[in-house]
């Protein structure tokens, strides 16, 4: 029997043998054809994507021009000998043009527009071909000559004026009939040979076999049946995984053209909107009208080229009201790489959004006179243009307080402010603020210097013209004014030395010059850069370090590292007296490196966490950046790390400050923003920035006990924390009243002298 199949299957190959050839030619054909024209494909697209400049340099590395050297190195390394070449009956590159055979292929897939493919028996060669269509991007260089890049058609007079779908040539593939002939033999007699064995090694296992299978098939079922129970427990997993989305984000889906598919039941719930309100409508139903329209261009933009896009929107409710999402939305691709849908996921921070206002109401409101504080003055100064500024300070304020008592005080610096504000507001120009204790600033708007000078005078000549009765007590205010005309980031320091110079010299008021005091600072800034030079080269530039408690346990487990300045008399300088001049002196960067070298090697041989104060400059300094990367790779203590970002409110370049705090946390550094709260703009960046601790700033703990504003500032700014997953450190606890609440109030660390002063060493 089984040699009459043998014999059977030898006669049947032989003939299939022979009509497999064309076949045979025809999928290698294909193959070499599918390769080549992807390889021209992807060359093409780098050059039109500019990828690869179009110029005469590189004009070689089109197919048109590499494809004869690549036909004959791949020639010579095939066993086959199979050529292939692009050939135009229009050729420019000599090489390219088509022989005889090739033409009767080009004009075959003239006179037959639909074709593919064409294959002929030649006397030596199989012919195969398909054509090359002109498409739009060969237009470029093909279309009209006045069109075309000069140094093409300025070199080149043929092959131009082809319109879309024209015949431009053919993909020619050459297979030698002689190799193909000698490998089809030899498959023949060795499928005659395995025929013949396999049907004796068949008659022998077959035996063997059937009992194996019988084992096999008892233990792929007891497998079965354990895969089925794994996969009822993934499916499970999965459905719990679906659920908790479904309960905590928002989730919708939309086809190409953003009309919504599928939401989940939590869009409905914080929407209002039910399924079949939404199902088939633009997702522009919920667009606020009157956000940016460029962010929803970038939007489009980089969803429809394959990206993800991340970003906050705020959207519009059923009912007309607004909410805040946090929105990742991402292009679902198909195996053909075709996006298919877009599914967005969104997570509602409208409370986080409020929260942010809030903070920022407080953190600009002075909560005696409700007027914008200090904050609220600097911001204005940033962003404002054409400005001036004048100072006014109660004389003798203090006497006041002590004689009065703080009560009445406080008081009348709410009358005598609600004065001062009813004369600001008979001007658009003026805006008021009160920027510390008895010190008021009016910030003046596109109003001219010598304006600015009378409206000075008339302030004065009005406060003191009137008299204030509070409480059954009547007194009577001078005020000292000074008056800055300076650069916008000079205001609040000159204003403030004429104020001091005004006071000194017992003047009403006073204009700044540029002449007052400018000698003894630059005696003074010279003086210091000198001890900062010794310092560096004597190395008295040290360290202190002061703990950090960890407010459950009590225990110390990090430490902030502090620069200090040890002069020629061994007194410790800290860096509020020469660190600004450092930076004046570009001295700043020595200092800089030498804190970050010389914290890694204290911390070196222990296990505390440590902290390093950079700046926003330090990021953005490229040599720093690189040397922070090299220190972090020669000490291999990146986990314990953190990097305390300081002058946060300076921020502009986040794409960069972003990039620096990704590369540390990818080696296991941590990122802490420091000075938090004093500012809106700083609570701003928090939204972006992938903080891990933020640090309250000293001079709203200081006052916790008594400044109710202090108080709501911190709740509302560990909330937000606790909803961002962001610890929370407490700096300035100076007492155990001001440690037992900040616990009260949920703080995890405290920093502060109440547990130790900045020290030489670790305790």
């Amino acid at each position: 029997m089984f040699f009459i199949i043998a014999i059977v299957r030898i006669s049947l190959n032989y003939y299939e043998n022979k009509k497999s050839v064309e076949l045979f030619v025809s999928e290698q054909s294909k193959l070499v054809d599918s390769l080549y024209m992807t390889h021209r494909n992807y060359y093409q697209d780098l050059y039109l994507n500019k990828i690869i400049p179009l110029d005469e340099k590189t004009l070689a590395g089109l197919p048109a021009f590499s494809a004869a050297k690549i036909s004959k190195e791949f020639s010579e390394q095939n066993r086959l000998q199979i050529t292939m070449q692009t050939v135009s009956d229009r050729a420019r590159n000599p090489k390219n043009q088509a022989d005889e055979y090739e033409l009767k292929a080009i004009e075959y897939f003239k006179k037959n527009s639909d074709a593919k493919e064409y294959i002929s028996k030649e006397n030596k060669f199989y012919q195969y071909a398909t054509p090359l269509k002109i498409e739009k991007k060969c237009l470029k260089c093909h279309g009209e000559k006045s069109k075309a890049p000069k140094f093409i058609s300025q070199k080149y007079d043929k092959a131009y004026d082809y319109k879309i779908g024209d015949i431009r040539g053919i993909l020619s593939i050459k297979v030698p009939t002689f190799h193909v002939d000698n490998i089809i033999n030899r498959q023949f007699l060795g499928s005659v040979l395995y025929d013949l064995g396999l049907m004796i090694v068949i008659s022998l296992i077959a035996f063997y076999l059937v009992r194996f299978f019988s084992k096999l098939q008892a233990k792929l079922e007891t497998e079965l049946d354990e895969r089925t129970h794994e996969l009822k427990n993934s499916l499970s997993f999965l459905e719990s995984y679906k659920d908790a989305i479904d309960s905590n984000l928002i989730v919708s889906k939309t086809d190409l053209n953003g009309n919504i598919t599928y939401v989940n039941d939590n869009f409905c719930k914080i929407t209002g909107y039910s399924r079949e309100d939404v199902i088939g409508e633009n997702h522009n139903i919920l667009r606020d009208k009157s956000f940016s329209k460029a962010m929803y261009t970038k939007l489009w933009s980089t969803i429809v080229s394959r990206e993800t896009w991340q970003g906050r929107i705020r959207n519009v409710k059923k009912d007309g009201s607004t909410y805040w999402v946090d929105a990742t939305i991402t292009p679902i691709i198909n195996a053909k790489g075709d996006i298919t849908e877009y599914i967005s996921i969104r997570h509602d921070i409208t409370q986080l959004i409020y929260q942010k206002n809030e903070l920022k109401t407080f953190a600009n409101t002075d909560s005696l006179t409700k007027l914008g504080n200090r904050n609220a003055l600097k911001e204005e100064i940033d962003y404002g243009e054409n400005i001036f500024l004048i100072l006014v300070n109660i004389d003798s304020f203090s006497q006041i307080n002590d004689f009065y008592g703080h009560e009445l005080g406080d008081a009348i610096l709410v009358e005598f402010s609600s004065k001062l504000l009813q004369s600001c507001s008979l001007y658009e120009e003026l805006r008021l603020f009160r920027v510390s204790g008895d010190e008021f600033a009016i910030l003046t708007i596109d109003m001219p210097a010598h304006t600015v000078v009378q409206k000075a005078q008339s302030i004065a000549k009005f406060i003191n013209a009137h008299v204030y009765e509070v409480k059954d007590e009547t007194v009577e205010l001078n005020a000292t004014i000074s008056i800055s005309l300076e650069e916008k980031d000079q205001l609040l320091i000159t204003a403030d030395m004429a104020l001091k110079i005004a006071r000194r010299d017992a003047k009403d008021l006073l204009v700044y010059d540029k002449a007052m005091n400018l000698d003894k600072e630059y005696e003074n800034n010279m003086l210091w850069t000198k001890k900062i030079k010794e310092a560096i080269k004597n190395d008295k530039i040290v360290l202190f370090f002061q703990p950090i408690v960890d407010n459950a346990t009590g225990e110390i487990n990090k430490y902030e590292s502090l620069i200090r300045l040890i002069d020629s008399d061994d007194k410790v300088i800290t860096p509020y007296f020469f660190l600004e001049i450092a930076k004046k002196a570009k001295l700043y960067k020595q200092l800089t490196k030498i804190v970050i070298q010389k914290s890694f090697e204290n911390f070196r041989e222990n296990d505390f966490e440590f902290s390093v104060n950079i700046s926003i400059d330090d990021i953005l300094d490229k040599e720093i950046n690189a040397y922070i990367l090299e220190m972090l790779n020669i000490y291999n203590i990146s986990h314990r790390v953190i990097f305390e970002i300081v002058e946060s409110e300076s921020i502009e370049n986040f794409d960069e400050i972003q990039r620096f705090i990704k590369s540390v946390k990818e080696l296991g550094c941590r990122v802490a923003i420091d000075d938090f709260g004093t500012g809106y703009s700083n609570f701003e960046y928090l939204m972006r920035l992938e903080a891990d601790f933020i640090k309250i700033d000293g001079s709203i703990i200081k006052e916790i006990l008594d400044n109710k504003n202090s108080e709501i500032i911190t709740t509302v700014i560990v909330d937000f924390a606790k909803k961002m997953g962001i610890q929370v450190i407490a700096e300035f606890v100076e007492s155990e009243e001001i440690f037992q609440k900040v616990k009260e109030l949920g703080i995890e660390k405290s920093q502060g002298y109440y547990f130790s002063e900045p020290k030489p060493f670790l305790i």
